[in-house]
């Protein structure tokens, strides 16, 4: 057994970590608060997402700080021989961060590598319905959240494709970005880590009854601003409605004015984009 003092060490060593490295994230941000990304990446972020023009001046600052945090902490992997350019980071980076602009300096903890493949990547999944019987079965993404494995995984061509048809409702990185916080509290079940107790009790109402109106427009084949995949399960519905919210938020909050106020709390972002 260890002598008492080591494992004392340990221990505080372990609670300084815990309780400092949040407040050293928050000092980090401040610093990089001071200091502006360079001019040829601020030029690649007002050519290809419409949003950065948009931001006030403190929020484009926040939003710069942010991204440089962000790639310091995140690693970047391209697979199947994709290059990874200053592009391809900044264009990721700058969309995660936007989505999770005020919800503190690490939104994202347990993830620490984002893999780029060059198009839609072949999954093979592996599932017991019965409890019995395994089935394999072979299915093609665009993007995945790999919650233990603390990785995400993207596909360069969706990316591209969604920042041609911005405002069209699908946003890969929003969606698989929406998972991660989702995962912040520990579980993915449609529900991130909320700032109040009494925020969880509205939410989850909310979700419940907005859930149940899509698998029931669906049903009655009636047209609906929510992709139809948001009704696979409550965990896609956050994602797909993350998407919608930043993408469509307009026709949101005019046909589903209670789901988007709670988004709009939850984020503190109003992306109300006119183009």
């Amino acid at each position: 057994m260890l002598p008492t003092a080591i494992v004392l060490t340990i221990l505080l060593g372990i609670i300084a970590y815990i309780w400092g490295y949040p407040h050293w994230l928050d000092w980090r941000e401040k610093k990089l608060f001071q200091r502006p990304l360079p001019l040829h990446w601020q030029a690649i972020l007002g050519d290809r997402l419409p949003f950065y023009q948009q931001l006030s001046p403190q929020q484009r600052q926040k939003l710069e700080a942010k991204i440089q945090l962000f790639l310091q902490q995140k690693q970047f992997i391209g697979c199947n021989d994709f290059v990874l350019t200053d592009e391809v980071r900044l264009v990721i980076a700058a969309q995660a961060c936007y989505l999770a602009l005020e919800l503190g300096s690490n939104p994202y903890p347990r993830l620490d590598t984002i893999l780029v493949y060059p198009d839609a990547f072949q999954v093979r999944q592996v599932s017991s319905p019965d409890g019995y019987v395994v089935e394999e079965e072979e299915s093609i993404r665009a993007g995945e959240s790999w919650d233990k494995a603390g990785q995400l995984v993207l596909a360069w061509g969706t990316i591209a494709w969604d920042l041609e048809r911005w405002q069209d409702g699908h946003n890969v990185i929003f969606h698989e970005f929406a998972h991660q916080l989702d995962m912040g509290d520990g579980a993915m079940n449609g529900v991130p880590k909320l700032a109040r107790r009494n925020d969880y009790q509205r939410w989850q109402s909310t979700f419940a009854a907005e859930y149940q109106q899509l698998l029931s427009q669906l049903e009655h084949n009636l047209p609906t601003v929510i992709d139809p995949y948001g009704a696979t399960n409550p965990c896609e519905f956050f994602a797909v409605v993350t998407e919608t919210f930043f993408e469509k938020g307009r026709e949101l909050q005019r046909n589903h004015g209670q789901l988007y106020q709670v988004l709009q709390k939850y984020y503190c972002l109003e992306p109300l984009i006119s183009h």
